[in-house]
């Protein structure tokens, strides 16, 4: 035992007779080996030895032990890992009981080795070390301590997802919150955790969260008693230095150990900095592991666990900071919004009032108003228009600046809309002298757009346009250009300084001194293009030169490719109200020499459309306004409708609910009760909630319309309005009431009829749910049941309320459980399921059999089942096949009784009649007898080894076999048992593997094979026995439930009557035959089908109704040559022996050992006796010569054959063993194979096959 170190010179210097192991010199060979192994490799290893487990280990393994060394050297396992030997000790238990290895990968093993119990993970494997008889005496343990990398993986993980959940905090104290809960999610390294934050006056800390620490002190002042101050937070806020505590043991005792039973000794106590300035805005106490040495990793991870809250903190006062500015920029918006919103309204309401009388005077027939009355009211009602336009041009423009504006995008065909909108310009421009040319040529495809927008934008563009030409043309184009269309409007105008162009889109901007046909307007009309332009996901942009003219050009794309795709219903959130002739009246007014009469609109007094509609209704007018009451009652009362009015919306729902009218109509804005509040009061009455509400508003934008539109209100107008619209949204409302009161009847009447029919089929199903014999039901995805019908209760047992009450995985058998996990994994992810078989508990214990089928519940996490109990089922099915197996003995035991019966017969006659000639001194026909006897012997061995075979209880002898050569040599023997009717081919395969198998049973199955085919050709037909190389991939393999390697194929193929598939299907079942009983055992095709198992390989059947059948045999192939057949010859041929050899024969049946005997002595051996397993041992654990051991397997007296052989070699290894067996047991025999020097011989055999096998055996020694 030279070198190995320190541990190697320990171990020299110790005397190990003290020890378990003893003195050296009493070492096993095996304990010698596993020590110089140990000792001289440098990997960590460990030996545990003995039934103390007694340690031996090198220097490398030396540093695991820690202070333990060198106590533990050479001592045993128990006193050494005391602490632990509750773990590796049955890990140990099982290495020597069953002789196998085993590992475990990072594996915990609380240590106590440096005087305290330490967390530790291992990686090691367990070898087992072997005696000279193969028993196990030891351990051999290569070991690598992992504990580092364990902790290093788990402390990255926790400051992961420490800095991944930090992100979600929006304040300082989310960020604590969120902090305090990660860290709790790791009690390993952080036993218990208080954060404290910097109070805002600097005065003190205030705990802003806590893990596993309840009960800490909720404030600390900075300037108090140290006692107050158990953590020391005073110091680390004045430094902002970390700080280690320790002793807690003694000063606050029982402190949490987190994951360990052992309180915290040590805390570090870390400042958290926040800000640009890293000043110290809190403070975090870190627990430390009781079963970890605080080092410069662990202090590192408390500093990383601070710097990662520091960061969570500073993020989240950056994100207070930035939503206090968001929050002031909005409440400025709201503010401006509010502003525009109560112009609006206080606006528009004194404008209907100016317009709407002023529309009805001029819309009288000439000769009811006299004419310089009528000049004024154009003047007046031109005007109005024209701060209408101004007031909707600057709510339009502050509501799409903040945002609020969603265009309704629809596919249009821009080029002809284009044309139309700056048609409207055409009779202009030719009263100013000026070229109006429109090309707009069509387009391929259809631009997503906003109508009411693009409006605006054409007949802004156009009335800018004219604005500033007073010669030439005004020309507007439509063109595709790559993946836009283009709108260009080009003036020969005044055009724009090159300075100005940068700020022309400005809201507000004005060109100072620029020539115009006037100088009003608000200056917001570009900005207006170019913000409903973006909205369009578009462009715009302007060439202009002085004196020459401008282009403004817009480009809106066809497909929306970088942006979401636009919607495309609903109406433009734009003020439309004054539409082209607005533009077209406001800009005739700028042409010099126009008076304002021939400028004013043409409001002729045409007939009402909705005159022809008869006014026929009560209508309830609720306005806050008297003015506006009196002009729409009169409106109304002119119509013919009934009005009542109301000042507020309380006064109206008491006239509602006193009288119910038939349209109810009312402002948004009042006192005490507002219209939507009025709305929702009706909409919340029975007696009134199908009444139709048309709500007017004073309010500019649309977001009161849409909100009026959700909140129930059946039509929306806004202020201000025409008679005529006043009067058409009326009739119509009220004419779509008397339709939805008589849609509402119909209905009625026909719900009636739609839930007598629900009911009658709910009946049906309640019935079939009541009474089925089905399980049905539904379940959630959680594992619970949530319905079950009654047949739950009549199948299993188990009661309604059990079966909800527990997961239902409690209620199917363990085995099937994992099987059960994966259909609800399909489910879950919306996949039906059928055909899905388990094994369902009954109350009672028993298991049913039950077939189900289920389907998810879409959109929810329930899914639909339905179960079919198949117990009875089965049990019928397994009574029926126990029938038919019966049956099939019926056969076998008639075939065999009929077999045995004619070979008994064909034995016992020869023997009589061989008694009787040698009797009567007549020699001449004992050879014939001799040889009847033995045919019929030979016969009935041959049908016991069929009977083996189907076991596969028989014993193989494989060998190197040519299966051409195999085939050729038994050609002749086919060809007489199938007869001349018949024709044989073979068809040899040219370079034909060599296969491993037993050639005599390769040869039965090929000839039980030929039988087969020719008692299915009872007229006569053809036999082809061929042999090919076959290469078989995985799927070929797959398909023939082989391994994907090289065989050799033997196929034997007939024209005869075939089969059917359900026969195909039976045919290698034992005892199944479909010849009538005493023609067949039924044991032929499962005897080769065993055989072929049992050699590795794989029989397949192809057969069709009336065109044949194909056999196949598939065997492995052997690499190497394949072995000569040498004839054997007759026993007095047979080999003589040499050197006077010994044969000892055990046998419990004595005429066996005497026709043994007999043979060996005229031969010239010696043979011993042994009637049993006993007395053969005792012969072979004494002095006598015996060359060769033949044995029967089978033996009384408790030893059988094999375990006499293996008796024998443990005094006499080179012992030549035969064993002669009519039923030889694979479990004795190893499975079907024999080891070196031991053969087998079958029951009968000939007495010359027996001398060949003894020569052959002794021989070889």
């Amino acid at each position: 035992m030279a070198g190995g170190g320190e541990m190697g010179a320990l171990m020299r210097s110790m005397d190990w007779s003290a020890t378990a192991f003893g003195p050296v010199s009493g070492w096993s060979q095996a304990l010698r080996s596993a020590v110089s192994i140990c000792l001289t490799t440098r990997f960590p290893v460990v030996l545990y030895y003995g039934p103390e487990r007694a340690l031996i280990y090198n220097d490398a393994w030396r540093p695991v032990v820690g202070d333990k060394h060198p106590w533990s050297f050479g001592r045993a396992g128990t006193e050494v890992w005391a602490e632990i030997w509750d773990i590796i000790g049955p890990m140990f238990d099982t290495v020597f009981e069953t002789g196998e290895a085993t590992w475990s990968d990072d594996q915990l093993l609380p240590l106590n080795r440096f005087g305290y119990v330490e967390e530790c993970y291992f990686y090691y494997s367990y070898s087992p070390i072997r005696g000279e008889l193969g028993r196990v005496e030891g351990i051999f343990t290569a070991v690598a301590e992992t504990t580092q990398r364990v902790l290093a993986d788990r402390r990255t993980r926790l400051l992961r997802d420490l800095a991944a959940r930090s992100i979600e905090a929006k304040s300082t104290a989310e960020a604590y919150a969120i902090a305090a809960e990660v860290l709790a999610g790791d009690p390993h390294d952080v036993p218990f955790a208080l954060l404290y934050t910097l109070d805002a006056d600097g005065t003190g800390l205030t705990l802003a969260g806590q893990a596993t620490m309840p009960g800490a002190a909720d404030r600390v002042a900075l300037a108090g008693d140290a006692a107050d101050d158990p953590w020391g937070l005073r110091r680390v806020a004045e430094t902002g230095t970390p700080v280690l505590l320790e002793g807690l043991d003694t000063r606050m005792p029982g402190l949490p150990g987190g994951a360990w039973p052992e309180s915290v000794t040590q805390a570090r106590v870390v400042p958290v900095t926040a800000g640009k300035g890293g000043r110290t805005s809190g403070i975090a106490v870190l627990g430390v592991s009781p079963r970890l040495r605080f080092d410069e990793r662990y202090q590192a991870f408390c500093e990383q666990v601070a710097s990662n809250l520091s960061a969570a903190v500073t993020n989240a006062l950056t994100y207070q900071e930035e939503r206090a500015r968001a929050e002031r920029l909005a409440e400025l918006d709201r503010a401006k919004t509010l502003f525009f919103s109560n112009v609006s309204h206080e606006f528009r309401t004194p404008l209907t009032l100016m317009l709407s009388p002023l529309e009805e005077i001029l819309a009288k027939p000439e000769g009811q108003v006299p004419p310089d009355d009528r000049a004024l009211a154009t003047v007046a009602h031109r005007n109005g228009l024209r701060l209408l336009r101004l007031v909707n041009g600057l709510l339009d423009f502050s509501r799409v600046e903040a945002g609020r504006t969603r265009a309704a995008f629809r596919p249009t065909d821009l080029p002809r809309l284009t044309a139309e909108l700056a048609g409207n310009f055409r009779s202009l421009c030719e009263q100013a002298g000026l070229d109006l040319v429109v090309d707009c040529p069509p387009l391929d495809d259809l631009v997503p757009l906003d109508p009411d927008m693009w409006e605006k934008v054409v007949l802004n563009l156009l009335s800018n346009a004219f604005k500033f030409t007073f010669e030439g043309r005004i020309t507007v184009t439509v063109r595709r250009e790559d993946d836009c269309a283009v709108l260009t409007v080009a003036d020969t105008g005044t055009g724009i300084p090159a300075e100005e162009l940068p700020r022309l889109f400005e809201r507000f901007h004005r060109v100072e001194g620029a020539r115009g046909r006037t100088f009003e307007g608000s200056g917001i009309g570009l900005a207006l293009v170019q913000e409903l332009v973006r909205l369009h996901h578009g462009s715009i942009r302007v060439e202009s030169e002085p004196g020459r003219g401008s282009a403004f050009h817009v480009s809106l794309p066809f497909r929306q490719a970088d942006a979401p795709s636009p919607p495309v219903e609903g109406p433009s959130q734009v003020s439309t109200a004054v539409r082209a002739e607005a533009f077209v009246a406001e800009a005739r007014r700028w042409m010099s020499g126009e008076t304002e009469a021939g400028a004013a609109l043409d409001i002729a007094a045409t007939p009402d459309e909705a005159s022809s509609v008869p006014a026929v209704g009560r209508i309830l007018l609720a306005d806050d306004n008297a003015d506006m009451r009196d002009h729409v009652r009169r409106l109304l009362a002119e119509r013919g409708y009934t009005v009542e009015t109301a000042p507020e919306g309380e006064a109206a729902l008491a006239a509602a609910r006193a009288r119910r009218p038939d349209l109810l109509l009312t402002d948004v804005m009042m006192p005490r009760l507002d219209g939507f509040g009025l709305l929702a009061a009706v909409r919340g009455d029975e007696g009134l909630r199908d009444l139709p509400v048309i709500m007017l508003s004073a309010r500019a934008g649309d977001e009161a319309k849409v909100e009026g539109l959700g909140a129930g209100a059946d039509d929306y107008l806004t202020k201000p309005f025409s008679a005529r619209e006043l009067l058409a949204r009326v009739g119509t409302n009220l004419q779509l009431a008397r339709v939805r009161r008589e849609a509402a009847e119909a209905l009625r009447h026909a719900n009636e009829g739609l839930e007598a029919e629900v009911a009658r089929r709910t009946s049906e199903r309640n019935r079939l749910w009541e009474t089925t014999n089905d399980l049905m039901g539904t379940a959630r995805l959680d594992g619970f049941l949530k319905v079950v019908n009654p047949a739950w209760t009549a199948v299993l047992g188990w009661d309604e309320a059990e079966l909800l009450g527990r997961p239902f995985v409690d209620f199917i058998e363990p085995g099937d459980h994992a099987a059960t996990a994966d259909v609800v994994a399909r489910l879950a992810r919306g996949e039906s399921v059928s055909g899905f078989v388990d094994r369902i508990l009954t109350k009672s214990g028993a298991g049913r059999t039950v077939m189900w089928t289920a389907v998810p519940d879409p959109g929810t996490a329930l899914f639909h089942i339905v179960g079919r109990d198949l117990t009875d089922q089965h049990r019928a099915e397994e009574q029926l096949r126990q029938s038919q197996k019966m049956e099939a003995v019926g056969q076998l035991t008639g075939g065999l009784a009929h077999d045995f019966n004619n070979l008994l017969t064909g034995i016992s006659g020869a023997l009589e009649l061989l008694e009787s000639r040698i009797g009567q001194g007549r020699y001449t026909d004992v050879p014939r007898y001799i040889a009847a006897a033995q045919g019929a012997s030979k016969r009935a061995a041959a049908l016991t080894h069929r009977l083996l075979a189907f076991s596969r209880r028989q014993t193989l002898d494989p060998k190197p076999t040519d299966a051409n050569r195999l085939i050729a040599g038994m050609e002749e023997l086919v060809r007489r048992t199938i007869g001349p009717a018949i024709h044989l081919e073979v068809v040899a395969a040219g370079g034909l593997w060599a296969t491993l198998v037993d050639p005599p049973q390769l040869e039965n199955a090929l000839l039980n094979l030929c039988i087969n085919a020719r008692d299915a050709m009872p007229d006569g037909g053809r036999i082809t026995v061929e042999t090919a190389n076959k290469w078989l991939d995985e799927r070929a393999a797959r398909e023939r439930d082989l391994e994907p390697v090289q065989y050799v194929s033997i196929c034997v193929t007939d024209t005869g009557t075939g089969m059917a598939p359900d026969v195909v299907g039976k045919v290698f079942d034992p005892f199944f035959t479909t010849k009538p009983i005493g023609q067949g055992t039924g044991l032929g095709l499962s005897m080769i089908h065993g055989f072929v198992r049992q050699s590795g390989g794989q029989v397949r059947v192809y057969s069709e109704v009336g065109q044949g059948t194909t056999m196949c045999l598939y065997l492995p192939r052997h690499y190497g040559e394949a072995e000569n057949a040498d004839a054997a010859p007759d026993l007095a041929h047979a080999p003589r022996a040499e050197q006077g050899e010994t044969v000892l024969i055990v046998d419990d049946e004595p005429t066996v050992r005497l026709l043994v005997t007999e043979v060996l002595e005229d031969l010239g051996y010696t043979a011993i006796e042994a009637a049993d397993g006993a007395a053969g041992l005792k012969v072979l654990r004494s002095d006598a010569r015996v060359d060769l051991l033949v044995t029967d397997v089978g033996l009384p007296g408790g030893m059988n054959g094999r375990q006499v052989a293996d008796a024998a070699r443990v005094t006499r290894p080179d012992l030549k063993v035969l064993f002669i067996t009519g039923y030889a047991e694979n479990a004795v025999l190893g499975h079907g194979h024999l080891e070196p020097g031991m053969q087998v011989l079958t029951k009968p055999f000939a007495m010359e096959a027996l001398a060949m096998r003894i020569k052959d055996l002794i021989g070889r020694g």
